[in-house]
């Protein structure tokens, strides 16, 4: 794929600019990924040429389209293209994607020019209103685990399990809310563990008078994921008589609540503690898989560490005193 020196925005990766467009294309339904250098547009492909700019001119749109001559299909992605430049663009056969909400992409077999859902074009798809649903915290959680990595959709959405196009939608909400950069595709930290945190939901826990072993046996180990303060200890946490509280995991289904509350018991001491993880997405701790001794998964340390942090008061000055927030201590 030619591309001139000078052609991408801080480095941008070739590979973070085709993950965009693919997002934008998912957003409209529209089957696409990368293959090498290269989209697949519905079965087409399509290798276009790729630069990245921040919020060009009309004049620095004129430069790049006679730097990059002869070298169609190409594609500026920018995170504002003014409609004189978007003129600029499709005088000389080029597309463009501005992460406002706006596609073009113009090549032999594929012709796309339109706003993204969500963007007044009258589609009743719209760009979530809430950014922390269940989904929304885990394309959080995931930018938090891998904070060097580039938080695009396609890579995000794989690593959940996720729909690309509906991760590609939190992705922009996040955007708009300057908590993951538009143009750097990395995480705004810690401001992002911190929000994350404020919305982490940490009440409904069930009351049970059985310890954790019996729950991972009667739920299953699979679906019990231990997330107090001992399983914060064993991702470096250091907190004093963490073994001496009841345990509190999470379980990764109803049906595995449903399980672990036959061990409630009103009339014996709490034992432990349990509810429903907030996400679907649950990442371990890879040091601490479940076994015989102990039939439950230990949850990543970000995970304890949100957990924590949702409790406004110790919660946080642990977490602080932990040092596992990326980006800083959080003040």
């Amino acid at each position: 794929m030619p591309i001139a020196p000078g052609s991408t925005v801080a480095d941008t990766p070739i590979s973070e600019l085709l993950d965009d467009l693919v997002g934008a294309l998912a957003s409209l339904d529209v089957p696409a990924r990368v293959d090498g250098d290269s989209l697949v547009v519905d079965g087409t492909r399509c290798s276009p040429t790729l630069v990245a700019r921040a919020h060009p001119t009309p004049a620095d749109l004129g430069q790049v389209v006679h730097d990059h001559r002869g070298h169609l299909p190409a594609v500026v992605v920018a995170d504002r293209i003014s409609d004189a430049g978007r003129a600029v663009l499709r005088d000389a056969g080029w597309g463009w994607y501005d992460r406002r909400g706006h596609l073009r992409l113009w090549a032999d077999g594929i012709r796309v020019e339109t706003p993204l859902p969500g963007e007044g074009d009258g589609s009743t798809r719209r760009r979530p209103a809430n950014l922390w649903t269940p989904l929304g915290l885990e394309v959080a959680l995931a930018a938090l685990i891998d904070p060097a990595e580039p938080v695009t959709a396609r890579r995000v959405a794989r690593t959940i399990g996720r729909s690309v196009g509906a991760t590609h939608e939190l992705l922009v909400r996040f955007g708009e809310e300057g908590l993951i950069g538009r143009t750097s595709h990395r995480p705004l930290l810690p401001d992002l563990f911190w929000e994350t945190a404020a919305h982490w939901p940490d009440t409904g826990w069930t009351a049970l008078a059985a310890p954790l072993e019996e729950v991972g046996r009667v739920a299953g180990a699979e679906h019990v994921v231990r997330v107090d303060e001992r399983a914060a200890t064993l991702g470096g946490a250091r907190i004093a008589a963490a073994g001496d509280l009841p345990a509190r995991a999470y379980v990764t289904s109803e049906a595995a609540l449903r399980r672990a509350r036959r061990l409630a018991d009103g009339d014996r001491p709490t034992r432990c503690w349990v509810r429903v993880s907030p996400v679907r997405w649950l990442p371990d701790h890879a040091d601490h898989p479940a076994d015989e001794e102990h039939p439950w998964r230990v949850a990543a340390p970000l995970v304890c560490a949100l957990r924590l942090a949702a409790d406004p008061s110790r919660g946080r000055e642990i977490v602080e005193a932990w040092g596992v927030v990326p980006g800083g201590d959080g003040r």
